[in-house]
């Protein structure tokens, strides 16, 4: 694999990584003097307690001086504090250390489970980052310093500042309840949603919410609005995925209130038929015919084998990540036309010439294509006009095609066939199309609301008045 794709890779798995999991700190900088200090964003179980000596930060051998913790003429003298990390997956240790004078040593230990075991013993001057063992996450996780020498004397100090635990927990997802289906009659304007509640375990607040028009929408005529004041809340409008994202941070209470604030309306003569909104936490698209995710993923230039690993990398609330496997004409437009750009999808024809299987997926190892351009469909594809043509005998790939390129009749979103390493202008991979949903040990998820609006009216006309009423 090249150099530039591995950092590729590497960059693509850590997003997924800060998007699966929820960050929390447990800190202490010392800039206060007192042994209760909490100055991340989660509280430690117990203060600061020193052993063998009165606890105090402002005097005896171990004390709170000029924003750091000091340890003077220490010997037998120790100090512990205990946090819980109950569930976390993950956690490091950092912190900064100086020995102003002398040539004594400071041992920091954690708590194994069974007892505390040194993880580095502290001389001169330096930063410490440790990452912990699991049997050091736990709810029953501990530091303590103690001294790794001995014969200290009355001018011998180190002083340690900044101690910061970065703990890594699962996000436990929201879950959304509400309603919303109505009627309209063209030229009126409607809310999306009536009533809506998103509650949450570990989270009273969130980045995003998106509002998108999942099926019948309409591109240039429909439009979302959020309407009245939300002063923490930001509204962007994609016409391209027909999608309005309501961009935080804010509480919950604060999108319940934005969402009941978003309007349909649309701007065509005589708009008929369904538009079905999905209302999601998060930013990927929510199809409902088929319950899954989708999100495109940019990556220029990116192969087809790199891609198919960052997306088996990614997670959405816990849904195994994977390259789309579009399997319905619905599937394909809806990651197709309303999608932020164009990719790979979770198809080749590799292992057998003209064998076109998806290989990711719920679907891995089925066969929707037998043969070339004029090959027969087995299933669902939806090959771009004279394709999969195999151009210069090495195109094994599928790949959602560039709107610029679609010809015979094809939709946009249709597919070509590419090598491996994509094309040039045009054929340039853009990135790839992730789906959530269907791979087992999936949760259950309640993260989407899904409602409608049908156009349904009746015009009554008599000599001087036009009626329009709706059907309920």
């Amino acid at each position: 694999m090249q150099t530039i794709q591995k950092i590729l890779l590497i960059l693509l798995i850590l997003l997924w990584h800060t998007e699966s999991y929820c960050q929390n700190t447990y800190a202490d900088d010392f800039n206060t003097l007192a042994y209760s200090n909490n100055t991340g964003n989660s509280s430690f179980s117990s203060n600061w307690i020193e052993s063998n000596e009165t606890t105090s930060p402002t005097s005896g051998k171990i004390q709170i001086t000029s924003n750091q913790l000091r340890f003077r003429n220490l010997d037998d003298v120790i100090i512990t504090r205990d946090l819980d990390l109950t569930n976390a997956i993950a956690a490091t240790l950092t912190f900064t250390y100086n020995r102003t004078n002398g040539d004594e040593t400071l041992e920091v230990l954690l708590f194994d489970g069974t007892s505390y075991s040194v993880i580095t013993t502290l001389n001169g001057s330096g930063s410490l980052s440790y990452s912990l063992n699991p049997n050091e996450i736990s709810p029953n996780t501990s530091i303590r310093f103690q001294s790794g020498s001995g014969n200290w004397n009355g001018s011998e100090e180190i002083l340690i500042d900044d101690i910061l635990f970065n703990v890594q927990f699962p996000n436990n997802p929201p879950d959304i309840v509400g309603f919303g289906d109505d009627v309209m009659c063209p030229g009126d304007s409607k809310p999306i949603a009536k009533s809506i509640s998103i509650s949450d375990t570990d989270d009273t607040s969130t980045e995003n919410v998106s509002v998108q028009i999942s099926s019948g929408y309409v591109n240039g005529e429909d439009l979302l609005t959020l309407t009245g004041s939300h002063p923490n809340i930001t509204a962007s409008w994609d016409i391209v995925e027909g999608k309005l994202t309501l961009t935080g941070p804010a509480l919950y209470t604060e999108f319940e209130a934005a969402i009941l604030d978003v309007v349909y309306s649309s701007s065509g003569l005589n708009p008929s038929g369904t538009r079905q909104f999905s209302i999601t936490v998060g930013e990927a698209n929510f199809l409902p015919a088929s319950q899954h995710y989708y999100e495109f993923v940019a990556a220029p230039g990116i192969t087809w084998t790199v891609a198919e690993t960052a997306a088996a990398s990614r997670s959405y609330f816990g849904l195994q990540g994977y390259l789309a496997t579009l399997t319905s004409q619905e599937e394909a437009d809806f990651s197709g036309s309303q999608a932020a750009g164009f990719g790979w999808i979770g198809a080749n024809d590799s292992a057998v010439e003209g064998e076109w299987r998806w290989v990711t997926g719920p679907e891995a190892g089925t066969q929707f294509w037998s043969g070339g351009v004029s090959g027969t469909e087995l299933t669902y594809a939806n090959w771009n006009g004279s394709e999969p043509n195999n151009c210069c005998g090495g195109e094994n790939y599928a790949h959602i095609a560039d709107p610029s390129v679609i010809r015979g009749g094809a939709p946009t979103g249709a597919w070509n066939d590419l090598p491996n390493t994509g094309g040039g202008g045009a054929y340039a991979s853009q990135g790839y199309v992730v789906e959530y949903g269907g791979m087992p040990g999936d949760p259950v998820l309640n993260i989407t609301l899904t409602t409608k609006i049908i156009f349904s009216c009746t015009i009554i006309t008599n000599r001087r008045i036009t009626y329009r009423v709706k059907r309920n």
